[in-house]
This record gives C-alpha cells, sequence and structure tokens, in this order.
C-alpha cells in the first residue's frame, strides 16, 4: 500500500519547486453562519475530499466556489484561507459569484447541458447560449484567481471535472510553460451523443490546453479520442493514448480513482463496538436485515429502479416482509433545477406506496432520510448493513461502494453494484447487477442475504486487498506521474 509520506517523497523529488494548485468547484469545508456563532462544516463525499487528502499531507493552494453563509467573514480580501482547522496545511482560495453566474455556469451549463450529455440516463441536455456565457466567465474567474496567485512561479495545475473544461486552454494562453494536468471524474459520452452539443468544438479546445488528461476508464478515453478526431481532425497515437493538436501534444490514460484506506480504518476505531443500537437510536427503528443505500439525490444514482428492485424483492420473498429494512439515506442537491425537483417528488411518492403496500403496526420497510449526515456516522451504518445497494445508471466511479467494501466486516456485508458504475472494473468479487433489470436484481439481493459467511469472507477480503493496494495515494501518485513523464 503506498502510504501519505511516500506521496510526499515523490512530490518534493519530482515538482521540486513548483507550486501545486488544485482548481475545483467545490470546496471541501464551508463557514456557515448558526445562532451560536460561525462554524465549519466539511462537505459531503466527492472529488473535493480525494483532493483535500492529498493537499493536506503535501500542502499547496486549491481554488475553489465559496459556498457557505460565512465564507467570505472568514478568509482575506483575496479569499483566502488556511484549511483544515488544527492543521492549517494548504490554503484554501474561494472564488464568489454572483447569482446569476452561479445559475448559468453550475445550475445551468454545468448541470443541465454536460451532466445529461455524458451520462447515458436518457434525460434530453438544454442548449442555452446564456449559459454558455456564464461557463465561459467563471472559468475566466477560476484563470484570474490561479495567476493572481503565481505570477512567474512554475507550478503544477490539478484540475478537476466538467465544470472547468475550458481552463486548461486559458491558463495556458496566459502561461505556456505551466503544467496542467486534467482529471475528467464522469463518463465521456460516445461520439453520437457528443456530437449535438452546439460548442463540442470549443469544449475539446479547452480541454487539449491540458498536458494531460485522466479518466476512470478506458473506454472513456476511446470516447474521448474519437471525438477529437472527429471534430478537430486531431493526429492521435494510440500506445499510449496522445494528441496532437495546435503544435501540443496532450497524454491521456484511464486511472481509476482509489481513496484513503487507512483513514476510513482510522475512523471506525471510533465504532469498535458498535451495534444495532445504533440504528435504533438515530433512526426509530429495529431489524434482522439491513439494507443501504447513501447517494446524492440524482437521476443518474437509479434510487427509483433501487426502490422498485426493493418493492418486488419482498413480494417475491415475503419471508423477509417484517424482518428487512431499506435505510436510505439522499443528501439533496441542485434543487434549483426542475428535473432534481421532480425526482425528489417521485422518490417520496413511491417510498410512501411502498411503505403503504407493506407495513404493518411495528414495522415498514423503507425510512428515507432526506438529509447530508456526518461521513462518520455513514461509515459506522456502512458497518452494520448487511447489504449496500448501489444501482447507479452511468457513473464515472462511485465511492460509496468503495467505502462501503473497506467498512463492512468480511464475514457480515455484501455490495450489490450496478455493472455501470467505474467501480464496478475494480470490485470484481461483489454481486454486479443491472438495475434496469428489476427482476434479476431482486433475486441478487435475496442472493446477498442469504449469502454463507465463508463466500463473504472470501469476497470482501479480495475487494478489500484490490481497495488497500490502490488507494488515494497510488491514484495521486499515477496521476502526476502521467503528466511529468
Amino acid at each position: 500500500m503506498i502510504s501519505a509520506e511516500e506521496l510526499i517523497r515523490f512530490v518534493r523529488k519530482n515538482l521540486k519547486n513548483k507550486k501545486i494548485v488544485v482548481a475545483i468547484q467545490r470546496e471541501p469545508y464551508i463557514h456557515i453562519k448558526t445562532p451560536s456563532g460561525i462554524e465549519l462544516q466539511k462537505t459531503a463525499g466527492g472529488a473535493h475530499i480525494l483532493l483535500d487528502g492529498i493537499l493536506r499531507k503535501i500542502g499547496g493552494l486549491m481554488v475553489a466556489i465559496g459556498s457557505g453563509s460565512a465564507d467570505s467573514l472568514t478568509c482575506d480580501e483575496k479569499g483566502r484561507i488556511l484549511v483544515p482547522p488544527g492543521e492549517e496545511s494548504y490554503v484554501l482560495k474561494r472564488i464568489f459569484l454572483k447569482k446569476k453566474e452561479l445559475d448559468g455556469w453550475y445550475y445551468g451549463f454545468a448541470n443541465q447541458t454536460l451532466w445529461p450529455l455524458c451520462h447515458a440516463v436518457f434525460v434530453k441536455p438544454i442548449f442555452n447560449a446564456i449559459w454558455w456565457q456564464d461557463y465561459i466567465s467563471v472559468n475566466e474567474k477560476f484563470s484570474q484567481a490561479i495567476m493572481e496567485e503565481l505570477r512567474d512561479q512554475e507550478a503544477f495545475i490539478w484540475i478537476n471535472d466538467y465544470h472547468l473544461a475550458l481552463l486548461p486552454r486559458i491558463l495556458k494562453n496566459q502561461n505556456p510553460n505551466l503544467i496542467i494536468g486534467f482529471f475528467w471524474h464522469i463518463p465521456w459520452p460516445t461520439y453520437e451523443i457528443f456530437r449535438i452539443c452546439p460548442w463540442k468544438k470549443q469544449l475539446l479546445d479547452g480541454l487539449l490546453g491540458s498536458d494531460f488528461i485522466g479518466f476512470h476508464r478506458g473506454y472513456h478515453v476511446d470516447n474521448f479520442i474519437e471525438a477529437t478526431r472527429q471534430e478537430l481532425g486531431v493526429i492521435v497515437d494510440t500506445e499510449p493514448p496522445l494528441v496532437e493538436y495546435q503544435n501540443h501534444e496532450t497524454k491521456l490514460a484511464n486511472l481509476p480513482a482509489g481513496i484513503d484506506y487507512q483513514e476510513i480504518k482510522t475512523h471506525l476505531e471510533k465504532y469498535k463496538k458498535i451495534d444495532k443500537g445504533l440504528i435504533k437510536h438515530d433512526f426509530g427503528f429495529d431489524y434482522q436485515y439491513l439494507a443501504i443505500g447513501v447517494d446524492r439525490i440524482d437521476y443518474t444514482k437509479g434510487i427509483i429502479e433501487r426502490l422498485r428492485i426493493i418493492d418486488r424483492f419482498l413480494e417475491k420473498y415475503s419471508d423477509f416482509q417484517g424482518k428487512f429494512v431499506y435505510l436510505s439515506i439522499g443528501a439533496p442537491s441542485r434543487m434549483h433545477i426542475s428535473a432534481y425537483k421532480n425526482l425528489n417528488r417521485e422518490i417520496f411518492d413511491l417510498v410512501e406506496k411502498i411503505n403503504w403496500k407493506y407495513s404493518t403496526a411495528d414495522w415498514q420497510p423503507i425510512y428515507f432520510i432526506n438529509k447530508t449526515l456526518p461521513r462518520e456516522k455513514i461509515l459506522a451504518y456502512f458497518q452494520l448493513a448487511n447489504v449496500c445497494l448501489v444501482t447507479a445508471l452511468d457513473d464515472g466511479m462511485n465511492l460509496v461502494a468503495k467505502e462501503y467494501v473497506i467498512c463492512t466486516k468480511d464475514d457480515h456485508g455484501m455490495l450489490l453494484l450496478s455493472k455501470f458504475t467505474g467501480a464496478a472494473k475494480d470490485l470484481k468479487s461483489c454481486l454486479l447487477i443491472n438495475p434496469y433489470d428489476i427482476e434479476g436484481t431482486a433475486d441478487a439481493l435475496y442472493v446477498a442475504l442469504t449469502m454463507k459467511p465463508e463466500e463473504k469472507i472470501k469476497r470482501n477480503q479480495q475487494m478489500k486487498k484490490f481497495l488497500k493496494e490502490n488507494n488515494i495515494y497510488h491514484w495521486g501518485i499515477n496521476f502526476i506521474q502521467n503528466i511529468i513523464q
């Protein structure tokens, strides 16, 4: 297992005096106003948590959007603050946007154009020229914020995800000597889908300002290469994948993100003696079999399909009625967008319908917790759950699946994981399912709940071994190595 210390040594040896900058949409720490004063909160899991874990070890600068109600009150005049409290290991620089900019860039182009364009879940993207202009403007603001800190200093820039596709080109135009790596965390669509975007050439041009672009999966790399061939007529080397465009070479690779195996194990030490009483205390129900799902509420996560799977499971395997409970923890997300509002209503309606169908005086099958819960608590719930259901319809990776595998006791839990996640390639010993196949997944849920302990031990140990060896620091070194070679 690669350790944090090995990552630090690697960075010091290979990046030497270069300033390390991470550009990402979401900040890992927010400050909020409360009746008792200003409080700091860690934001819910995602790519920003991975990058926070790396920067805490190697130092540097993270540039992100300020989103907390007290964020502007806690940083200096340039938006900077040392984080995390008690460590002060790196600088977080916040960019503050006007509502119109946030609506057009984030809620508009990023999440109603690019998000549905890149996920094969049959939601039609919206193409709005005003959103596109806001997208350009915010990418330029990121560039300004970064260059303000760098001036003429040598730097290694790590840019993250679809919110900032134009940023590599903008930065490269200002300083061609910057070393720029981009990680695209969501799927890259087939060319037949991507070609409908009116600004497809500009997006490709922006990304190809990078020296390296990483994707979670090999077919995402293939799809990107096909898009550049069709739209830009570029020269592409396939072994290793490399795009030559405007006298600049951009390397490509699939680098599945790892997670901090040891950090999760350390958290679990706090909950060594937990039992079912924790669920009773926190949610008020008893159970014999517990299934869990943890998601940001999004149409790509297959939550409706998951509820239908549970309905069919209880119908088909009626012996589990009165014994089985599904705990769904769903963090509200993007509620300014009508598709997400409608999804929330659909989830509530279906939960109510299934509970009405099966509930008795002292039991109901589904508990839907529609809020963000502390990560430490979720890791504890993972230890108790007999099954974790990950039913994403299309997902670049899915870190929840990996967290559950690390948390579950070898002889106790089992992961049901959608074949349409990037994580499915890494966690081959789980029960892989097609979430559109309601009948087949209901059967798989039964198999998981009745699996013998010896079989669970074998499968879980295989997956834990892989996750331990391919952790976040292994991913970080691979990403940096691909850029500087």
